[in-house]
């Protein structure tokens, strides 16, 4: 399973917004973490805005999640 698969897995199992996990992980890790970048993660890979998803992205918000009793 790709990171991206990963992520959108998340999202979908946990049933928040693009918006909300961008929050989750800049909470998590303490450093900014963007909408639109969420969104790059998530794009059509043959899209020009995809970027790919990183590791500590999905890990990020999986134990964010996980502490918000969210997964």
């Amino acid at each position: 399973m790709t990171n991206q698969a990963k992520f959108k897995a998340l999202l979908d199992k946990s049933e928040i917004t693009q918006e909300r996990a961008a929050q989750l992980i800049a909470e998590q890790t303490m450093r900014p973490c963007s909408v639109r970048s969420v969104r790059s993660w998530l794009a059509d890979p043959e899209l020009p805005s995809a970027r790919g998803c990183p590791e500590w992205a999905v890990l990020a918000l999986e134990t964010r999640l996980k502490l918000l009793k969210m997964l």
